[in-house]
């Protein structure tokens, strides 16, 4: 009966949208009038700004990356607040093999098969779990502090580290302290000077559901429900807020949530949807063949296992992302410029309102599978491409979201659910206008007509089409601490190629835009108006410190007065119409509007 449910539950409750004719011509419309809600703020990485190099006394620091592309949050997993790290007092067995071996440190080098690593607090009493002498917060002070300096929030993993403890034979020991690693980041237990953050979101454990954990799903749940409980009683102790969830399953939930003995299987009803403030997975590509509806077909499967659990409503965290996973495509394929246009088609498909993903994690910022790249060129940091889509959508950020539809022919589908379509498309709007990302994840170059309505009263508006530079570009990194040259690093973000439309018609409250973007690439499309019109006696005349000449469809106009005046044709019209400043009693202006594909209205 699970297994029937749930296949019901992903096969009706996100429908995907229907495949798009490749050989038609595509349009893009944005609708000014229509918002849906404020655009969310996914640009979340893993692993912080900082990392040390296996050279020994070589560090790395990416906080200035971190804060010219955007990064808004790090994941604080595999960088040093694992518990067996923090937490001294506690026994490590590798229960692999006969007999146990006691372990020296906080991983087991893995060979052919997941280690069997139990840790566990020797003793369970509050007196000792309490005694700040067991606890040593010297890396995770330094991780904490450097991705506050980089302006990024802290996203923080309650977890153990990749290779490290996967079992434990206390799991409310295991609660407890996890519950104090949490107290001394909000600054109440053990503190340290300048160390005192709320963290964005506590997600509890990562991926139970592959090698990060080893023992059975009972204890699991234990430890599971012990830890949100304790850790949202410190919180309200300390009169903060939080929202805590997890626990950050692998990219195949879906099949392991069949398997009767996994903790995947039934996860919301045995921890109860009470103590998930958001349900947490991770979604890996396959390499060069990773595509948009792949992932979309992921993202909507993963909302309908949570709603067949008996989480609806409750928000998506995918807690780490790429185009692929480890060794498969190897370091180099980062630099491809594939990765560019995949990553801002993922940040695109994630603001489906309908997938309530509210937080997410690019695996990862710094080191491996990343933004930046220290260590393959000597004396360089690497941007990769995928640091573009950052950028991008970081321009985004706080705006409402406009109503985006990618259309051919007779058939639309809005902008963040058109992984069938060939672009995608997510809008916002700011104070001053508008904010397009488009994204071409295709292997050709894509023309379209990008048409902005609900303008309003605009008689003219400037458009400026931005494209970052293609490929991955080094930085010079030096120093000690190594870091990105601020100089290069300056004019690397002032490198986008822009395309400037000044003065573009408004007609009917629309405006019309023909535009080429190439292959694998993206564009931030800004729309600002720069004249409006407002209405006279018997008309309207166009308003801005340049008047303009518009032709017409039909009739005859009459002249307003003014400055000076620029000139805004229409496609077609017998006669036309003057106007040449801002205002006038009995001046009226008939407009034209190049022919539309479809009938918007």
């Amino acid at each position: 009966m699970r297994n029937l449910t749930l296949a019901l539950a992903v096969a009706l409750a996100v429908a995907a949208p229907a495949a798009i004719a490749a050989n038609s011509t595509t349009s893009v419309v944005v609708d000014n009038a229509k918002t849906q809600g404020t655009i969310r703020d996914l640009l979340g990485v893993n692993v912080p700004p900082t990392f040390a190099s296996k050279t020994p006394g070589i560090t790395y620091v990416a906080t200035s990356l971190y804060t010219a592309f955007g990064v808004s949050q790090a994941r604080l997993h595999d960088s040093g607040l694992d518990l067996c790290s923090i937490y001294k007092a506690a026994t490590r067995l590798n229960v692999a093999v006969t007999p146990s071996t006691t372990v020296l440190g906080c991983t087991i080098t893995a060979s052919g098969s997941v280690p069997h690593f139990m840790w566990t607090p020797t003793s369970s009493l509050d007196a000792d779990i309490n005694n700040t002498a067991n606890y040593d917060f010297t890396t995770a002070d330094e991780v904490i502090s450097k991705t506050i300096a980089s302006g990024a929030k802290v996203y923080l993993g309650l977890a153990q580290n990749y290779n490290g403890p996967n079992d434990t034979t206390d799991p409310v020991a295991w609660a407890k302290v996890a519950t104090n690693i949490y107290k001394h980041v909000i600054g109440v237990f053990k503190p340290t000077a300048g160390i005192a953050v709320d963290p964005a979101y506590v997600e509890i454990h990562n991926e139970p559901d592959g090698g990060f954990w080893r023992g059975d799903t009972a204890t699991f749940i234990t430890l599971y429900k012990e830890s949100t409980t304790r850790v949202r009683a410190a919180a309200s102790a300390a009169g903060k807020t939080l929202k805590v969830g997890g626990p950050g399953f692998t990219r195949d939930v879906l099949t392991k949530s069949q398997q009767s003995t996994n903790p995947a299987n039934g996860f919301i009803q045995a921890v109860g949807a009470s103590s998930l403030d958001f349900y947490s997975a991770h979604l890996y590509g396959k390499c060069a063949n990773a595509s948009m509806q792949t992932s979309a077909t992921f993202l909507r499967d993963v909302r309908a296992l949570a709603d067949s659990q008996g989480g609806t409503g409750i928000p998506l965290h995918i807690s780490e992302w790429n185009i692929g996973l480890g060794t498969e495509c190897g370091n180099s394929f980062y630099a491809n410029q594939q990765n560019q246009s995949f990553a801002s088609g993922i940040l695109t498909l994630m603001q489906d309102p309908s997938l309530s993903i509210d937080a997410a994690h690019y695996y990862a910022g710094v080191s491996v599978m990343s933004l930046f790249d220290f260590t393959t060129v000597t004396g360089a940091v690497r941007v990769n491409p995928a640091a573009w889509a950052f950028w991008a959508h970081a321009k985004l950020r706080g705006a409402a979201m406009l109503d985006a539809q990618v259309c051919q022919s007779n058939t639309c589908v809005a902008g963040y659910a058109a992984d069938s379509a060939p672009l995608l498309v997510v809008a916002g709007q700011m104070s001053g206008g508008q904010e397009i990302v488009v994204t071409n994840d295709g292997t050709a170059d894509v023309s379209y007509v990008l048409q902005v309505k609900g303008l309003g009263n605009a008689a003219t508006v400037d458009a400026t089409i931005s494209t970052p530079p293609a490929g991955a570009k080094d930085l010079t990194a030096s120093g000690s601490p190594v870091v990105a040259d601020s100089a290069q690093l300056t004019t690397l973000m002032a490198s986008a190629a822009k395309d400037v439309r000044s003065a573009q018609a408004v007609s009917g409250g629309a405006v019309s835009l023909s535009i080429t973007i190439p292959a694998r690439t993206l564009q931030v499309i800004e729309v600002r108006t720069t004249g409006t019109a407002s209405t006279g006696s018997t008309g309207s005349t166009s308003t801005g410190s340049t008047g303009s000449t518009t032709s017409g469809s039909t009739g005859t106009g009459s002249t307003g007065t003014g400055s000076t005046g620029s000139t805004s044709t229409g496609s077609t019209g017998s006669t036309g119409s003057t106007s040449t400043g801002s205002t006038g009693s009995t001046g009226s202006t008939t407009s034209a509007q190049s022919d539309c594909i479809f009938n918007w209205a």
